[in-house]
């Protein structure tokens, strides 16, 4: 035991990809069970493998933990609790006014049940291993970023409306709006519980804890942000591959690969951009990536390949403007420094 704990804290990145894929791809039969053949009992389970990312950032910095342990038992307990109650909330109006699924004192138990690895991971923040505290309290703290967490919030979306007026200007093929019977306010709130239920299920809780909290700081610290960007943009889809193929996605073409590589590295660039700019700001990353899938869901007909060009110059500038082809400065807060 003693070898293995070693080599995890020698081999921090490696670990953490290695236990990321131990836990996704091992509980990853779940999405098919449920997308294909309607087991929703296996939802923890696949809960479970998609906060894969999260889990392992937080095993591998427990393991290498050098500090004895601090804080008390209450306060992490009272915010594990706290999140937990939250998430099953945040769950239950998505369900609800989303995807119109009938309310029962059952459903509020399986759920209740089943979001317990989102309120853990949220819950680290208040961790009494230190290490694991630093890690991952950025992931709830707003203060010193709520600049950062109003640009990340509206960048993506408004990427989506500039490629719709280029389509106009074009004279291509229309956009489809999401079709919702509601307006006014009451649509803005549908837009609220996506956007939250994004957040919390799981682009920052599941996959910005590991990908960019955990991930990009260590490799930012040896390479430039550049570079890490297509380091994890190599690793990013492959993670998802259990989900596509229960989604039916043509996994075995090659062409499917390099579109989706293509077309998800701009969203690294961009996503990593925030988070350094922002000082490591996990919740500015997870920000960033529940707003833009939430757009992609009010906006399901866009015209890909005019979004994907947009968006690619809007990387391209964020590149250029930043010199993200060199290193940080080593005093940068979004760098990892061994202790």
């Amino acid at each position: 035991m003693n070898k293995l704990t070693d080599w995890i804290k020698q081999h921090q990145i490696v670990a953490f990809f290695v236990i990321t894929f131990m836990i996704t791809v091992g509980l990853g039969f779940s999405y098919g069970a449920i997308i294909n053949k309607g087991n929703e009992l296996l939802i923890p389970l696949a809960f479970l493998a998609t906060c894969g990312p999260a889990l392992a950032g937080i095993i591998v910095t427990a393991v290498s933990n050098a500090q004895p342990r601090q804080g008390t038992r209450k306060t992490f307990w009272a915010a594990f609790f706290t999140a937990w109650i939250v998430s099953t909330l945040v769950f239950l109006a998505n369900n609800i006014f989303m995807n119109q699924a009938p309310f029962s004192n059952g459903m509020v138990i399986f759920v209740f049940i089943a979001v317990a690895p989102v309120a853990f991971v949220i819950s680290m923040a208040f961790s009494r291993i230190p290490a694991v505290k630093r890690y991952v309290s950025s992931l709830i703290r707003l203060r010193g970023v709520w600049g950062w967490a109003l640009l990340a919030l509206v960048l993506v979306p408004l990427v989506v409306l500039l490629s719709i007026v280029i389509c106009n200007l074009l004279g291509r093929q229309s956009y489809a709006v999401h079709q919702f019977s509601a307006t006014g306010l009451v649509l803005i709130g549908l837009i609220v519980v996506k956007f939250l239920y994004q957040l919390f299920f799981f682009n920052a809780t599941g996959e910005e804890v590991g990908w960019r909290g955990f991930a990009l700081p260590r490799l930012q610290s040896v390479t430039s942000p550049l570079v890490a960007c297509l380091l994890i943009n190599l690793i990013w889809p492959l993670w998802h591959v259990f989900y596509w193929v229960a989604e039916g996605k043509p996994v075995l073409s090659p062409g499917y690969w390099g579109h989706t590589y293509l077309e998800l590295l701009p969203a690294t660039v961009i996503i990593s951009w925030l988070y350094n700019r922002s000082k490591g700001s996990i919740l500015v990353a997870g920000i960033a990536h529940a707003a833009a899938n939430t757009a992609f869901a009010f906006f399901p007909n866009l015209d890909w390949q005019v979004y994907d060009w947009t968006v690619a110059v809007v990387a391209l500038v964020l590149v250029v403007i930043d010199r993200m082809w060199k290193k940080l400065p080593p005093d940068h807060p979004a760098l990892y420094i061994s202790p």
